[in-house]
């Protein structure tokens, strides 16, 4: 079997059928439609532990803590392309999203090097796309959200293509659902990841 490649969608809205999940997977369909492998991670259904600054090499290890961040690391390191969903709470990412971030600090050790220097190496070697999905009342900032989820996308060596953003007005749990043109466009993103890749498996 031949698959394009493999995207991940990480969903860190609390809500199932929500917005930000309905417009993830809708990018994952696109994908999929054009031969990719795609997963589902909902963050909300994981038990992770909040960073505690340990400042210990965990090595071989992501991190010394043995619990669901795991999954996370897995797919980070095996995928080639990331969609990120997250909803925008007090201008930045949602708890689950930023715990997830702060796991993420081991990803990017300060290291000293064969030369003597010290400096910042990434663990995860493979460049992966980063696909970020956020979503908000129509009079909420954007744009204060991107520099966390940038720093995340750095960490984890995923090159940022794009942000999809979807500002609505109405209270509806997954209202996205009735926006035909919204749901369409996710879906090219999913196309576009695709685009030019090619991986045999």
């Amino acid at each position: 079997m031949v698959i394009i490649m493999n995207v991940c969608g990480i969903i860190g809205s609390p809500k199932k059928n929500g917005n930000v999940d309905l417009l993830v997977s809708q990018i994952l369909k696109g994908a999929d439609s054009k031969g990719a492998g795609t997963e589902r991670i909902y963050l909300n259904d994981l038990n992770i532990r909040p960073c505690q600054s340990c400042g210990v090499d965990p090595y071989p290890k992501y991190c010394l803590f043995d619990d669901d961040m795991k999954e996370v690391y897995d797919a980070l390191q095996s995928c080639d392309a990331v969609v990120l969903g997250s909803p925008v709470y007090f201008d930045t990412v949602s708890a689950q999203v930023k715990l997830m971030i702060d796991r993420c600090n081991c990803l990017m050790p300060y290291v000293k090097r064969s030369d003597g220097t010290f400096g910042f190496e990434k663990r995860i070697k493979k460049e992966k796309k980063g696909i970020f999905v956020v979503v908000a009342g129509t009079d909420q900032e954007f744009n204060t959200i991107q520099t966390t989820v940038r720093g995340f996308f750095n960490w984890a060596n995923c090159r940022f293509e794009e942000t999809f953003l979807y500002p609505h007005d109405d209270d509806e749990l997954g209202g996205v659902k009735n926006n035909r043109e919204v749901l369409d466009k996710a879906f090219e993103v999913g196309i576009r990841i695709v685009k030019n890749s090619r991986k045999k498996t």
